[in-house]
């Protein structure tokens, strides 16, 4: 299915030249201009000013006609249907005048900016601004009159079959590596006749249970991105041998779409791609409904519904994570790939690693560095992923320190900037065995090697620290606390413990915000405190949110029946993911509504006699460095059922043509969560996956950002943190900031460098969008 992932950007419409000589005005001579202001002297015309010179009869104001308006757009079948219309500036309320108009969401029409002719596009509903400029040269002040009117657009939509503007699926890499665009089931019907189509509109028979007719996926209430790829519609049913037809209804503020396919006994349907990105983009804050009704052919049954919610912001980064049985590699090898949210398929994550395998890998939150295993298990090397993947040190044997190379990087905490990372020490699964430390990427010796970097408050405390990570700040690092000395009172917990230290490098900060290289000689850890204990459970994979003000942890429910598998996700391995902030005094709690609890501790998930807990099935979390839509936005690793297309074995791991449960869920998180309160929302499948692919440890990071002039859609892709027009009004690229406050994603370093009068807040350096109230 050949459906592209779209980045948009509300532009407003050029501004044009006006006055009289512009052949494309609409300019007609009004009233009689006799009868306004007591009079009008042709001869003292000025062209400028059509009331001529007479300080009593200047222009004081500036209205538009008509008045927030609202235009409906009809699409059938792919064609659209709207009538334009025109607006018009009328100075002192009655004589028209050729003013330049300019619409702030250009992805609701065309407007043009001497003629005031608004075209809807069709490609999103929603409401936007509409503003007149006129200048008559005769203000006191030298300035223009401005007027401002709503314009909304509402978009009915619907959709009998396949839309005849996407190919098979079969037809590319889609439907080769994940199935269906990467969501695997069904492809769309074709179209139903007038008999089934009025049967589906017709009266429907309400489902007397979920077992009779119920969703399995997606779940209800959602947060959905936008720019993320449509879900597949998954249900159960009695009636499914008996289905010939399925239609599916989307409803929000100001947009409806209706689709209606032939399905013989399916249980499964994507929704139309086209409605689902109109939806989205044109969401307003409301609910999104789906509705779902079948029919076989004489009775329709239905509607089973969901409501969803809409961040008003894309996914952004990439996420490299670990593959098993990938057809992106030579062999059955396992593979470390990289998608975008948003992507129909992954990609290998540096070329030439699919001739063996290359797994467990770390990355930096920059997107700069990334760190392999080879297939030894024992060595590995970093790559430079801002120069097509080359190799920057491999790992071999010993470092010029003496210290063994065998799996030194393996799980650790890699600091934001890729130069040197914290080291997991032993009870991990393939662990390395030093005692954790600081190590150099470039050459894998101790930070302190060679006597230029001095240590304090480390060593002294911590023995082995397991899968640690550095804060997006770089001033904290939380890891699991296994054994030691301690201080300040925290001791080891045997791998009981979640436990957090600051760390101070004199770092500086690079993109408005994020920590650059350390800029002292003295790396010094800190307030050694402990944000969790439990003696029946063991945690790990701590993951900071942007903010560094939280963390969500994994945190194992029953280990897995091997050695060193206390924080595993195989061999029968149960965990959940849990969330706490990092303050005085934390409070960690169960992420309910992500592991697939409702706020009554009930589970939400659908079950089978393979799944009967899938709320247990959570594991190796990470967060997008980056805020988006009002969320933070996690990835994690779930055996859970995915509908009905992923529904066997939960540790299977591949060795067949099944679809594999293992796999790479997002979900949305509240920022700033009130304390006590959980904060997360129901997960999603992360588009674009092989679905006979063991996917597992996503790894979420920004992508490696692009200097000044290169072409760019939103700030935080750029070096400089901006992303603005080009000298001569054209382009977006990147460049220093032209003036200003900064936008969503932009760099800045406080919350008053950022537009929108309080909408934005400061997160790691990106101007950010507040959570929705």
């Amino acid at each position: 299915m050949s459906v592209r992932s779209f980045w948009w950007v509300s532009v407003a419409v050029a501004l044009l030249g006006c006055g009289s000589d512009d052949t494309n005005s609409v300019f007609d001579s009004g009233p009689d201009q006799a009868a306004i202001d007591g009079g009008f002297d042709s001869t003292l015309s000025d062209a400028g000013n059509p009331f001529g010179d007479t300080g009593t009869n200047i222009l004081t104001s500036l209205t538009i006609s008509p008045a927030d308006p609202v235009v409906a757009v009809t699409i059938v079948d792919g064609v659209v249907t709207t009538t334009p219309i025109t607006f018009i500036a009328y100075g002192n309320g009655t004589l028209q005048v050729p003013a330049s108009f300019t619409l702030d969401r250009g992805e609701l029409g065309n407007l043009v900016a001497g003629t005031g002719v608004f075209t809807a596009s069709g490609v999103a509903s929603g409401t936007g601004t509409v503003t007149a400029s006129y200048n008559d040269g005769k203000q006191p002040d030298g300035g223009a009159l401005i007027a401002t009117t709503s314009v909304t657009v509402t978009i009915s939509m619907s959709q009998n079959g396949k839309p005849t503007s996407i190919t098979d699926a079969g037809a590319d890499a889609s439907s080769t590596l994940g199935g269906n665009n990467g969501v695997g089931g069904n492809d769309y019907g074709t179209a139903v006749n007038t008999t089934t189509q009025g049967i589906l509109d017709g009266p429907s028979t309400t489902p007397s249970s979920a077992a009779e007719l119920g969703f399995l996926y997606p779940y209800d209430k959602t947060v959905w991105p936008q720019g993320i790829l449509a879900p597949l519609l998954q249900w159960q049913s009695t009636h499914a041998s008996a289905t010939k037809a399925v239609k599916i209804h989307l409803a929000e503020k100001g947009f409806t779409f209706d689709g209606y396919y032939n399905a013989p006994a399916w249980v499964n349907e994507p929704i139309d791609e086209s409605a689902w990105s109109k939806a989205l983009y044109g969401n307003q804050g409301d609910v999104l409904e789906v509705d779902v009704y079948i029919t076989d052919g004489t009775t329709s049954w239905g509607p089973i519904k969901e409501q969803w919610n809409v961040a008003h912001g894309v996914l952004k980064g990439t996420v490299y994570y670990n593959s098993y049985n990938s057809l992106l590699t030579s062999a059955s090898n396992g593979v470390v790939l990289a998608i975008q949210p948003g992507g129909i398929a992954p990609t290998l994550a540096v070329p030439g690693t699919d001739t063996q395998c290359h797994v467990c890998h770390e990355v930096s939150a920059n997107g700069g560095s990334i760190f392999m295993e080879d297939s030894t298990y024992y060595n590995g090397a970093s790559y430079d992923l801002t120069n097509k993947g080359t190799v920057i040190k491999s790992y071999t044997g010993s470092a010029p320190d003496g210290t063994s190379n065998d799996r030194k990087f393996l799980w650790s905490g890699v600091y934001p900037d890729g130069t040197f990372a914290m080291s997991s020490s032993s009870h991990a699964r393939e662990h390395n065995n030093l005692a954790s430390d600081l190590y150099v990427r470039d050459t894998g010796n101790k930070a302190t090697y060679g006597g230029s970097i001095t240590e304090t408050g480390w060593t002294s405390a911590i023995t082995q620290a397991v899968t640690p990570s550095f804060s997006a700040d770089g001033k904290h690092l939380a890891f699991n606390f296994w054994a030691g000395s301690g201080s300040g009172g925290v001791v080891a917990r045997a791998g009981h413990s979640l436990d957090m230290m600051d760390f101070d490098c004199s770092q500086g900060t690079v993109d408005g915000g994020a920590p650059s290289a350390c800029g002292g000689t003295t790396y010094a850890f800190s307030n050694l405190r402990e944000l969790y204990y439990n003696s029946g459970r063991y945690v790990g994979w701590p993951g900071f949110t942007p903010d560094s003000k939280g963390i969500v942890f994994h945190n194992t429910v029953t280990a897995g029946a091997c050695g060193d598998c206390e924080i595993a996700t195989w061999y029968g391995a149960q965990a959940e993911l849990w969330y706490t902030d990092v303050g005085t005094t934390p409070s960690p709690l169960r992420m309910n509504w992500l592991n697939g609890l409702d706020s009554t501790n009930t589970s939400y998930l659908p079950t089978n006699t393979n799944h009967p807990n899938d709320y247990k099935l959570n594991y190796e979390p990470t967060l997008n460095p980056i805020p988006s839509g009002g969320y933070f936005w996690v990835v994690f690793t779930s055996r859970r059922m995915y509908g009905n297309v992923a529904a066997g074995d939960p540790y299977d791991n591949g060795t067949g043509s099944n679809a594999i449960t293992k796999k790479l869920w997002v979900a949305a998180i509240d920022i700033n969560p009130p304390p006590g309160t959980d904060p997360s929302h129901p997960a999603f499948y992360l588009p674009g996956q092989e679905l006979n692919a063991g996917n597992l440890r996503g790894y979420w990071v920004v992508d490696p950002c692009k200097v000044n002039g290169t072409g760019c859609v939103t700030g935080d892709e750029c070096c400089d943190g901006f992303c603005r027009q080009d000298t001569e009004g054209g382009a977006l690229v990147c460049s220093n900031n032209t003036g200003g406050c900064a936008g969503e994603f932009e760099a800045c370093t406080s919350d008053g460098d950022c537009c929108g009068s309080g909408s934005l807040t400061c997160i790691n350096g990106h101007c950010a969008k507040k959570s929705p109230s």
